[in-house]
């Protein structure tokens, strides 16, 4: 596990912010994909003001949800609408591109499919970074223990209904993940902790099955979830 522990969760988020804008090269295209949460939210509220836009303005970039809540846009839960609220809060910068889940669509089914399309037309292969959270079970993305998404090898996006939450979600599937050139993993907060500790042990969580043997993968933590 390639760790980054930092004191306090503004200094995680800071860090995040400085990696991600170091990884652009001007007028070279970039495919980024972003998660919701509560962890990433003052990432994007960050890398969306100045100086940081500015940065990334200096490229060509696609930004990608990594997944989403099967509610409309217009629903707090929305990962999108949080992205727009966020990173987008000045204006989506010239030449940016977003490729979000078509939640009104109304069947997640053909929105993933939808995705694909829309993923393929926009020429996108592997993914330049995927940025991703930690459930307290160990989800990531909307890879949940013991459903069949995470079985799934042969497509970019997949719907899944998750017990747990009773609700269905539609995702980008861990071979799209462990297919990107890097990987960056945020986690704060205590209740990430004995996560962590099990998949530095070999813990088989899907935040482990995206992650295990790809060295170009970061977990960057606050002091309180650093594991022991």
């Amino acid at each position: 596990m390639n760790l980054r522990i930092f004191d306090s969760t503004d200094d995680l988020v800071r860090a995040a912010a400085r990696t991600i804008v170091q990884s652009v090269v001007p007028d070279t295209p970039m495919s980024i994909a972003l998660s919701g949460g509560s962890t990433p939210k003052p990432l994007y509220e960050m890398l969306g003001s100045s100086p940081w836009r500015e940065e990334l303005a200096r490229a060509p970039i696609t930004w990608v949800v990594v997944d989403e809540r099967y509610v409309p846009e217009s629903d707090p839960q929305s990962n999108s609408a949080m992205i727009r609220q966020t990173l987008f809060a000045n204006g989506m910068s010239e030449g940016h591109r977003f490729l979000r889940f078509r939640t009104e669509l109304g069947d997640a089914h053909e929105t993933s499919d939808e995705f694909a399309r829309e993923w393929e037309s926009l020429g996108l292969r592997e993914l330049d970074l995927v940025l991703l959270g930690i459930g307290d079970d160990g989800h990531t993305a909307s890879l949940f223990p013991g459903t069949e998404v995470l079985t799934i090898e042969d497509r970019i996006a997949a719907a899944v209904f998750v017990p747990k939450v009773d609700m269905w979600r539609v995702t980008i599937t861990k071979p799209v993940i462990r297919a990107a050139k890097q990987r960056m993993v945020l986690a704060a907060g205590a209740s990430k902790r004995p996560i962590l500790e099990a998949v530095r042990e070999g813990a088989d969580y899907p935040i482990a099955e995206v992650t295990r043997g790809l060295d170009a993968t970061w977990f960057l933590v606050d002091r309180a979830a650093a594991p022991q």
